[in-house]
């Protein structure tokens, strides 16, 4: 008969490997509540490498929660560029006026899941490396290694699954050192029990594996792969203006499904196969103006999630209703949807996207005075 050793039995040898094999990160050298959220924040949906490169600018941007807090969302996210995901920048900061409001940190899982942003995950981990409560996490990597470790025929994102994976997640939890557990058993998921390439004879969780100590079993065939969502296909009309070194943009709502709060060209949804002078007249309904869309449009395919984006694009002209004598518009859009005119170091600037670059080159605007900051991370399955 199979003899494993049970899980809190190497609660020891996990927090062994990890003092000896962790990587050296910039959030592992700290012990600041704040310090340690921005982090976590930033590692929702974004590789740990492309975090490290941002990290320590935005905390010398916004040293303190407090300075953080009094700045405009728009600094935010313009500090927040390069790691997509706006959206995670506003709640931080929204998290951050909390946090100063009620003048105290949150003592729990509980409490930190109150904050915007903040769900199951990252409200444990948290609590566990804040306030030293024992709260298991399960993240994508946690998940991996634990279904190997119980061979769990189940997907792990099942309700059953995912309250036995959290409960053996639990049983390796030490409760002396509760936020280094959970990043130990996250850092397995990252350096060992990787998705393809398992090195199960570095694994310290190996004597109790069930899918590494068995014979009968492939610990590749872990986790069970549940249902895929079916991709969405969006067909889309982006207009490239441009008026001598500057690019006319549109700041997208914060509550739009793709690229939200972020700045980009003119953007309208069409059914497949419209012709650009019916994108001339959604693109006059949409933002106003008069618009002429007869040059020659060119496909962008962009990939968001579960989501294929075919962008057709093209150089276009756009001109205001209003009297010659009047602006054509502020710098600050009104409720999150005005046009506006932007140069190269303004861009830089602002928080934009992978797809700004891409469209440009794709239509074969290469402007030497427009630059654009908009380095996204690659495209991850989470929600």
């Amino acid at each position: 008969m199979l003899q494993l050793v049970e899980p809190e039995a190497l609660r020891g040898t996990l927090l062994a490997w990890f003092d000896r094999c962790r990587r050296d990160l910039p959030w592992r050298r700290t012990e600041d509540p704040y310090e340690i959220l921005v982090a976590e924040i930033m590692l929702q949906q974004t590789r740990s490498e492309v975090v490290a490169t941002r990290y320590r600018g935005f905390l010398d941007r916004f040293p303190r929660v407090g300075a953080l807090a009094e700045a405009r969302v728009e600094s935010v996210e313009a500090a927040w560029s390069g790691l997509g995901y706006y959206r995670r920048a506003r709640n931080l900061h929204r998290a951050a006026r909390i946090l100063v409001e009620r003048r105290t940190l949150p003592a729990s899982a509980a409490e930190w899941a109150e904050l915007p942003g903040i769900g199951a995950y990252t409200s444990a981990l948290l609590a566990s490396r804040c306030s030293g409560e024992a709260s298991p996490v399960l993240d994508g990597n946690v998940e991996r290694v634990l279904s190997r470790f119980l061979a769990s025929a189940e997907p792990p994102r099942r309700a059953a699954a995912r309250r036995r994976l959290l409960a053996t997640a639990a049983r390796l939890l030490d409760g002396s050192r509760p936020g280094d557990s959970n990043q130990a058993l996250m850092e397995v998921g990252s350096l060992v029990c990787r998705r393809g390439a398992p090195d199960c004879g570095a694994c310290p969780l190996a004597p109790g594996c069930l899918a590494f100590r068995s014979r009968e079993l492939d610990p590749r065939a872990f986790p069970v792969a549940g249902p895929r969502r079916a991709r969405e296909v969006r067909h889309c009309f982006t207009a490239v203006v441009q008026r001598g070194g500057e690019l006319l943009l549109h700041r997208r709502p914060g509550d739009a499904d793709w690229l939200a709060g972020r700045w980009h060209l003119p953007t309208v949804e069409l059914a497949s196969g419209d012709e650009p002078v019916r994108a001339a007249e959604v693109l006059g309904r949409e933002f106003g103006g008069c618009w002429e869309c007869d040059e020659p449009a060119v496909m962008v395919r962009h990939a968001v999630t579960y989501r294929d984006f075919l962008v057709r694009a093209a150089v276009a002209r756009w001109r205001t209703e209003r009297r010659p004598d009047e602006s054509t518009g502020d710098r600050v859009p009104a409720e999150g949807s005005a046009l506006a005119w932007f140069g190269r170091e303004e861009i830089e600037g602002l928080p934009t996207s992978s797809l700004l670059r891409k469209t440009l080159d794709t239509v074969g605007v290469t402007l030497d005075s427009v630059g654009v900051n908009c380095a996204d991370p690659p495209i991850h399955s989470g929600p």
